[in-house]
């Protein structure tokens, strides 16, 4: 497994100058290389576009050139390739222009959203019994 060595990110070009427009995010994602992706790693997506991504992943991770990226809210999974990577922040280039949610079809964005509103309910219910907890623990 290689690594890119730690490098600074290209001349940073002005918006106008990229390829793809970028959206500002911070989402979860999962990171896996290896055999069938046995070695995965958390990361949090901080720039998106339908080309590329820019990363938080610890310093301490060793991400090789090539890896798949998950982005779960999303729906979104990829072959990515490492461009740059300096301290806790990386650069990829997804293999091909992906399919982020804006590329679903009517249909699909409703399937999301309830499968979004499921989870959202759950949440809200652990959220609810946690709150109970913290309530009777600090009971005096």
């Amino acid at each position: 497994m290689s690594s890119t060595p730690a490098s600074p990110p290209p001349n940073k070009p002005s918006p106008e100058e990229r390829r793809m427009a970028r959206e500002r995010t911070f989402l979860p994602a999962r990171i896996a290389f290896g055999e069938n992706g046995a070695l995965s790693t958390q990361c949090t997506v901080t720039q998106l576009s339908s080309a590329g991504a820019r990363l938080n992943v610890p310093a301490s991770v060793t991400l090789p050139d090539r890896f798949d990226i998950a982005i779960p809210q999303r729906g979104f999974n990829s072959r990515a390739r490492l461009v740059w990577r300096k301290d806790d922040h990386a650069g990829v280039e997804f293999d091909q222009e992906s399919e982020l949610v804006d590329d679903l079809s009517p249909e699909e964005l409703h399937a999301k959203i309830r499968e979004l509103e499921t989870i959202n309910v759950k949440l809200r219910a652990q959220v609810a019994e946690l709150t109970q907890q913290v309530s009777r623990l600090t009971e005096t």
